[in-house]
């Protein structure tokens, strides 16, 4: 199930709202009680230096009364107002509504009492006092009803509940409509991607203004540029495939062509077959080669490993080559040797492919070398012989399926331009590289192999 990455950040955004909200929320509660009770313990404090300043006005046990008329004025009035008087002379007690458990504890901080009337706990004070020298003293107490404080506290949360719900709401919406905004130039290069197509390789993405979206930008065409290049070789190796197929296929059609003009003898049906069979062995060279080559591509490594003289498997491969080393009156020179762990028979292929080739462009009379030495990446086997300059624009393309740095020498009876490109396969094979170089009239063209630790 795909998930829109708008909608996602939304819902970030909503949940980070709806932590900030409640973290915000109960420290705007606390902050608020807080401050409400430190209020109404001032108001309880006031209340009763004012409770206070009345008894030390009565001066006599007769005026008690005008006094308990004066505080059930003032809790008439007030209604959240609560005073009590204990004393051992129980002619000067007072209160309304007795504590649940007899009379509190007086004291001068503030405590919580619950009394039967009021669904509220009250908050008390007191205070002893001695009005009377001839009576004992008395234990005077005010409490305040904590119903407001919590009334305000209840309506301060439903509605802290209500505005940071609509709030979450409001920061989720927007959330989703930023994060729309935040994601057009994604949009545009969806866009842009998808009229992409075969027909214009060369198209490209814009790069966009945003700059974190510049290195997808630059990865996607560089993938781009990639493939518009693999586009073109597998192209250029598809015409050479079929240059290369045509040339044989056309022979063989031409000479059958011939022979059926007329009536042939033996000798010559014998002949046309016999050139037909060659550009058939040819035709069946270059496939073989094809296959293999594909067979590397796909990743296929060498089997059969044994750890051998490459020295020794150069010399096989000379001996080989030896006829057509003397039709051009060549010599080679073995220089060093190198234990390595090789596929034999990859091995000689390979060197009979680099040595055919330096034969073939060696003129009349010259002196080849194989030279194996080892260097910080491998083994190294190169192969060198005198010849025309390589320009350094073809070296680096030599091993290329079908190229050929000189077009002149485009078909060939003895080469058709895969014996490069399966050296490279080779030393792929055997996880190494290949390597040339032109220098001073000598072309070099070698492999690099591990050593056989």
């Amino acid at each position: 199930m795909m998930r829109s990455i708008a909608v996602r950040l939304a819902v970030t955004f909503a949940l980070v709202a709806a932590v900030v909200f409640a973290l915000s929320g109960f420290a705007l509660y606390r902050a608020l009680a807080t401050t409400l009770e430190r209020q109404q313990e001032t108001d309880l404090r006031s209340k009763l230096e004012v409770a206070t300043r009345l008894i030390s006005q009565v001066r006599s046990v007769e005026r008690w009364d005008q006094l308990r008329n004066t505080l059930t004025t003032i809790t008439t009035t007030d209604g959240n107002t609560r005073f009590w008087i204990a004393c051992e002379n129980t002619a000067l007690n007072y209160g309304f509504s007795t504590p649940e458990g007899g009379h509190p504890e007086f004291g001068t901080s503030v405590k919580l009492v619950t009394v039967k009337d009021s669904p509220y706990p009250l908050k008390t004070l007191g205070d002893t006092l001695k009005p009377f020298p001839d009576y004992p003293e008395i234990y005077l107490a005010v409490g305040i009803s904590t119903e407001s404080q919590a009334r305000t506290l209840h309506d301060f949360a439903i509605a802290l509940t209500v505005i940071s719900l609509c709030g979450i709401a409001c920061v989720a919406m927007l959330g989703y409509w930023v994060s729309g905004f935040g994601l057009r130039p994604l949009a545009r290069l969806c866009a842009g991607a998808g009229a992409l197509n075969a027909r214009n390789l060369s198209q490209r993405l814009d790069a966009p203004a945003v700059s974190e979206l510049a290195p997808l930008t630059a990865s996607f065409n560089g993938a781009l540029d990639r493939l518009e290049a693999a586009y073109a070789q597998l192209e250029g190796f598809n015409a050479d495939v079929a240059h290369e197929l045509r040339t044989p296929i056309g022979n063989i059609i031409g000479a059958t062509q011939v022979a059926l003009t007329r009536e042939r003898s033996k000798a010559e049906l014998e002949e046309t077959l016999q050139s037909n069979l060659e550009e058939l062995e040819r035709l069946r060279a270059i496939v073989n080669d094809m296959l293999f080559l594909a067979r590397a591509d796909r990743g296929e490594t060498a089997n059969g490993l044994a750890q051998a003289s490459l020295a020794a498997e150069v010399h096989k491969t000379i001996e080989f080559l030896e006829p057509l080393m003397e039709e051009k009156s060549l010599a080679v020179d073995t220089l060093g040797d190198a234990v390595a762990s090789v596929d034999r028979a990859l091995f000689r292929r390979a060197m009979s492919n680099l040595l055919h080739n330096a034969i073939q462009y060696s003129p009349p009379g010259s002196r080849l070398r194989v030279e194996m030495r080892e260097e910080a990446r491998g083994i190294e086997v190169a192969v060198s012989n005198p010849g025309v300059e390589i320009p350094g624009e073809h070296l680096s393309r030599l091993f290329d399926r079908f190229y050929r740095a000189d077009p002149s020498r485009a078909y060939s009876q003895d080469n058709h331009g895969l014996g490069l490109a399966i050296v490279k396969a080779i030393a792929k094979m055997h996880g190494g590289t290949v390597f040339a170089r032109s220098t001073g009239g000598v072309n070099t063209i070698g492999l690099t192999l591990h050593g056989a630790g």
